[in-house]
């Protein structure tokens, strides 16, 4: 049998090659945000000003961005068919624990850029407490191992997409119930209350009052510490069959009888029309309009249950930003198998696969303007919602089919994440008043509603779009030319 440094070397050369690799940079992104929003508004000269916008990532970056790193791994693994390596005189315990090594070893560096960068500045700025930056760092590796083991595991029984709906719904619950007396019966609050101690704050970043003590850190750190090793040695010891391997029951068909053959003629030629009736008919059994299904009826609960904002806040700081990345990376998983041989056959599934996104993102975004007006919002609002949703969408669609085409599905799924958490912040109701408004792209829906501001905002999303068009073309021809 081979040994645990030959499968460990093996993981570490398919690794290497794969979109996962790179996606520790993401770290390095954060750490430079959080360090420069953190220098641009808070007045306090310590570490702990720097550490409270990391708050940003704990309570709502951190288990999508890990659940990204183990369906990236999973989902190479199913492409490459594990490189040959269930073929080989190794054991499959060994060849798990080399993917969880190398995977905890992964999340370390994303970790020490994240934690790091926010450090360097510190020191840089003569700060005090930097050590606690540090520490910080430290327990949120320790926390995020857990995390890292269970969706590795949800990952290969689920897939990639459905195991980061679930990583969005655990970091929901872990916000929601992290400063609980019933904590301990919730193990996705357990990594974000961890963190609070060294944050100094609520679960809401807002900072403790004078006299104010932290929650008692030892309880959670022994329950993270158990839960890091139960769900690492979990991912090693079993491999989980995934939904659409399992036997379903037996179908029996009947014996074929005459069918009807047909031609389409020496005239027929493809048409445009004929490449976007091609785009809808590759993206059907994806699950992307049971998505699209699904969202427009949480769009109409919203609209009847609840008051206006919360639909219009649904729509600017998750649907546009998160809905919009998903779109593209479900629907280039697709039809990039047989990219190739179709555009071959009618180059006008460039422009029909764009216009396709757009015309998804659009929709969704006019109806849910719709139903404001069912919410109680006025019609001029209601219009000039509709024109902001449906500029950033469009901008937002094409920037992660542009990096999903150009790189991987890890690229726009890390960034949205990313840029969800940050247009939430910088497109609330205090950074909203202030010029950072510009970097938030998708909250313009609610922070570019008055003054010069819809003027500003549409004519930022026309000039991005005229550059982003010719970047896409040039992708799909970098496709077409592998």
């Amino acid at each position: 049998m081979i040994p645990l440094t030959r499968s460990l070397r093996a993981e570490w050369l398919r690794t290497k090659g794969s979109a996962v690799m790179w996606l520790p940079l993401l770290g390095l992104v954060i750490g430079v945000l959080s360090g420069m929003s953190a220098l641009s508004v808070s007045e306090a000269q310590n570490a702990n000003a720097l550490l409270t916008w990391q708050g940003l990532y704990i309570t709502g970056m951190s288990t999508p961005l890990t659940a990204l790193f183990a369906g990236l791994v999973v989902r190479r693994e199913r492409r490459t068919r594990s490189g040959g390596t269930r073929w080989r005189p190794v054991s499959p315990l060994t060849l798990r624990a080399a993917q969880c090594a190398v995977l905890a070893v992964l999340l370390g560096v994303f970790l020490a850029l994240c934690f790091g960068t926010t450090w360097v500045i510190a020191l840089a700025r003569g700060y005090h407490g930097t050590h606690e930056i540090l520490l910080a760092g430290a327990l949120c590796w320790l926390a995020q191992a857990g995390v890292l083991g269970m969706f590795l595991l949800f990952a290969k029984a689920t897939g990639l997409i459905p195991a980061l709906l679930l990583s969005a719904v655990w970091q929901a619950l872990g916000v929601l119930y992290s400063e609980s007396t019933l904590w301990w019966l919730c193990p996705p609050a357990w990594p974000v209350r961890l963190l609070l101690p060294s944050l100094g704050t609520h679960v809401n970043l807002v900072t403790l009052e004078p006299g104010e003590a932290p929650l008692a850190a030892e309880p959670v750190f022994v329950a993270c510490f158990l839960f890091a090793a139960i769900a690492l040695l979990a991912a090693m010891v079993f491999e989980p069959t995934p939904f659409s391997l399992r036997p379903r029951r037996r179908v029996h068909r009947a014996a074929p009888g005459g069918f009807l053959s047909y031609s389409l003629g020496p005239r027929s030629r493809p048409t445009a029309l004929g490449a976007l009736g091609a785009a809808f008919s590759a993206t059907r059994r994806r699950g992307i309009y049971l998505l699209i299904t699904l969202t427009v009826l949480v769009l109409c609960y919203a609209a009847v249950r609840y008051p206006a904002p919360l639909l219009t806040g649904l729509t600017t700081f998750l649907l546009l930003p998160l809905g919009t990345a998903l779109l593209p990376v479900i629907a280039w998983g697709a039809a990039a198998p047989a990219w190739n041989i179709s555009v071959a056959h009618n180059p006008a599934l460039r422009a029909a696969f764009t216009a396709w996104n757009l015309i998804v993102t659009d929709a969704l975004c006019l109806t849910a303007a719709g139903l404001t007006l069912v919410a109680g919002i006025s019609p001029g609002q209601a219009a000039l919602r509709a024109v902001l949703w449906c500029a950033t969408g469009a901008v937002l669609v094409l920037t992660w089919l542009l990096l999903t085409v150009r790189f991987s599905a890890a690229v726009p799924l890390g960034c949205a994440v990313i840029l969800t958490i940050f247009s939430v912040t910088l497109g609330g109701d205090v950074l909203a008043a202030t010029p950072l408004w510009l970097a938030a792209l998708p909250s313009w829906g609610e922070s570019a509603l008055s003054g010069t501001r819809p003027l500003l905002a549409i004519g930022v999303c026309g000039v991005l779009l005229v550059a982003l068009v010719p970047l896409l073309r040039r992708a799909y021809r970098r496709v077409e030319g592998r």
